[in-house]
């Protein structure tokens, strides 16, 4: 008797469209959103503020992490994916409302990074929870290569269509609301695919404990971390490693499209073509560089001269604000090694993460870690608008660039914890 034949497997078109569709939240809040508001005539201040705030809510994403477990991981992520999708729908029919509602816009906002944030984490965990390890290394690819994309069609991809747009007669809002229903209808084909994809996946049960069994589980990992001697060197690292780079980008993409105070007058299509060619190929051979780096130095002998590596590019952007020099090429090629040197740098720091995260409960470990990391990483969009507007774009990014001398003193310190063995 024949056994009945059982469905192949579609790993990778669920890992691709599930990273995909991941990546178009994040890039439309990181990316997308301080161009909309800058077209839409807010101010720098008011404009780092809100992508902090709404990056700070997501950074909490490891306290829903006992909440996340009560449901099958699967049907989680399909459920969170569609609810993204409503939400940016709804953005994008009351950016365009005649009376726009304030409240309805943030709240939606402030929603999708709740969804967002929760969809994240089960995806990860599913990811390693449903794959082997052969495949998840040989899946890996497909989830970088996703996540790439799903940056650039978000972020850089929504802020040239808005541009197209704008070019054709209709008001920034009106450009803004089509640009968001696009990422819309974007995500909803990534659930499709998704969909397809998991059809032959297993269906993983939900977490049998308690929310506060849960919750105790979660406060041992956290114990292991803080009682780890390397914690405090790994925390000044995520504190002030990139420091400098991290100001600069509050405020790079508004100095970008900024046609005032010194601003490079950049038109949302030129800024958004450069980002794609720049940004993302810089980042992705930024990080070759620093794991062949690393791997060759050590992490511990690594980690200076990435830093000094990664901090050098960021004087040519300060020269750029006080010179106010307009040639493309240029600033091309000033954003290209900025990426390229920042993918380097980033790439001994996260694997100073992941040493540190090693070993029993290291998954808790690592999120943690993240977490903290996402924290320093928006936290400075607090002031970084109001300083930009007080000291103008030349004296702000001079400011950002003397954070290196506590970047390289981190990396000393921390390099003492890492010895080669």
């Amino acid at each position: 008797m024949n056994e009945a034949a059982v469905p192949p497997r579609r790993a990778w078109l669920w890992v691709t469209a599930a990273y995909f569709f991941q990546a178009i939240p994040a890039a439309v809040r990181d990316e997308a959103l301080p161009v909309a508001l800058k077209n839409t005539g807010y101010v720098d201040k008011d404009i780092t503020r809100v992508v902090a705030w709404l990056g700070l809510i997501f950074g909490f994403k490891i306290l829903l992490a006992p909440l996340v477990a009560a449901f099958r991981p699967r049907h989680f992520i399909m459920c969170a994916e569609l609810a993204v999708s409503l939400l940016l729908g709804v953005l994008a029919l009351q950016v365009a409302a005649e009376y726009p509602s304030s409240p309805m816009i943030i709240g939606s906002l402030i929603l999708l990074s709740f969804v967002a944030a929760a969809h994240d984490f089960a995806l990860d965990g599913y990811f390693v929870s449903a794959l082997p390890d052969q495949m998840r290394a040989t899946h890996a690819g497909f989830l970088n290569f996703a996540s790439k994309l799903g940056m650039v069609f978000a972020g850089p991809g929504l802020i040239w269509l808005a541009g197209r747009i704008m070019d054709y007669g209709p008001q920034a809002a009106q450009a803004w609301s089509w640009a968001l229903a696009a990422a819309a209808l974007l995500a909803l084909l990534a659930i499709i695919a998704n969909g397809l994809g998991l059809r032959n996946e297993s269906i993983l049960s939900k977490d049998a404990g308690t929310v506060r069994e849960r919750f105790s589980e979660m406060g041992e990992g956290l114990s292991k971390l803080f009682t780890d001697p390397r914690l405090w060197a790994v925390c000044g690292l995520i504190l002030f490693y990139r420091a400098s780079e991290i100001h600069m980008a509050k405020i790079l993409p508004l100095f970008a499209t900024s046609s005032t105070h010194g601003g490079l007058a950049l038109t949302n299509e030129t800024y958004a073509l450069m980002r794609i060619a720049t940004a993302v190929c810089g980042l992705a051979l930024g990080g070759i560089i620093g794991s062949q780096v690393v791997a060759r130095l050590g992490l511990g002998r690594s980690l200076i001269p990435l830093g000094i590596a990664m901090h050098v590019p960021l004087a040519a952007i300060a020269w750029l604000a006080s010179t106010g020099s307009h040639d493309l090429r240029f600033i091309g090629a000033v954003f290209f090694v900025e990426y390229l040197a920042y993918g380097a740098g980033l790439c001994a720091l996260l694997l100073a993460m992941m040493k540190l995260a090693s070993g029993p409960g290291a998954a808790v470990r690592y999120a943690a870690l993240s977490t903290f990391a996402l924290l320093a990483n928006y936290l400075p969009g607090l002031w970084a608008g109001s300083l930009s507007d007080q000291l103008g774009y030349a004296q702000y990014f001079m400011f950002a660039l003397s954070l290196a001398i506590p970047g390289i003193l981190s990396a000393w310190v921390a390099k003492r914890h890492f010895p080669e063995t």
